[in-house]
Formats: C-alpha cells, structure tokens, sequence
C-alpha cells in the first residue's frame, strides 16, 4: 500500500541568537531579533539560528534553508535536512545555526525556504549601520 504524502505547512520562521535543548525535550529560544546592527562593513555576525516550524503534514521531505543577498541572487549560505511527519498533528522544528556570517553592506538580506526545491517562504532579515554610540 502507497504512503499518502501530504506537504506541510510553514508556521513560522524565527532568528534568533541561539536555540538549547532543555531537559525534558523543551527549546528556549535566546535573543529573538529582526535586524543585525554593525559599525562597518564588512560586518561578520557570529553566531545566529533560523528555526521553522512544519506542521499538517505526512512523509519525508527535504528542506533546504538560504541566506540570499539583498539582490535575492546570490547565495550566501545554505543548509540541508530531511525531516519524516508521521501524521498531521506532528510539529517539526528545524533549526539551523549559521557561524560567522559575513554581510558585505547594509541592506535587506533574505532567509528562503525551500520545500522539496520550491520556495515556501522568503523572510527579510534587514542589516542596518549604526555608530559607535548605538546601544542596541
């Protein structure tokens, strides 16, 4: 008999500056934000996680996440994973940690998501100059 393949649905897309694993299963997610703040450029951010969340789906699909230039062209990160949703009630949180990312000029950056290679979501990620006095 067939498995009946049902696509998910994206709940959200967060960045955040870090995601744990909390005894019992739980993730707490630190530092949620919206825009990266540098004194010049090129500018490398450290650390930063995308999470996803699928959920209304059933089988095996591949998930792949961009960072894209604010021309939305070129590519400057990417990851790969499969997640396998054994029923439409099941959540799955794809997290993805990029290290030392570098952001060549202020600009509106872009996170896309891509399902078995079609686009599903793309979130702005704006990278904004600030002066040395700027507290954020």
């Amino acid at each position: 008999m067939a498995v009946t393949k049902i696509k998910p649905g994206l709940s959200y897309t967060l960045l955040c500056d870090d995601v744990r694993q909390e005894v019992g299963g739980k993730f707490s997610l630190m530092g949620l934000f919206e825009t990266i703040y540098a004194n010049v450029f090129p500018a490398v951010h450290p650390r930063f996680a995308i999470v996803n969340e699928w959920t209304r789906g059933k089988g095996e699909f591949a998930v792949k996440i961009r960072l894209l230039a604010p021309d939305k062209e070129q590519v400057l990160s990417e990851s790969e994973a499969k997640i396998n949703l054994f029923n439409e009630t099941q959540r799955h949180r794809d997290i993805s940690i990029r290290f030392n990312t570098t952001f060549k000029a202020p600009g509106t950056y872009w996170i896309e998501t891509l399902l078995d290679n079609e686009q599903i979501s793309i979130t702005s990620l704006a990278v904004q100059q600030v002066s040395q006095q700027t507290v954020h």
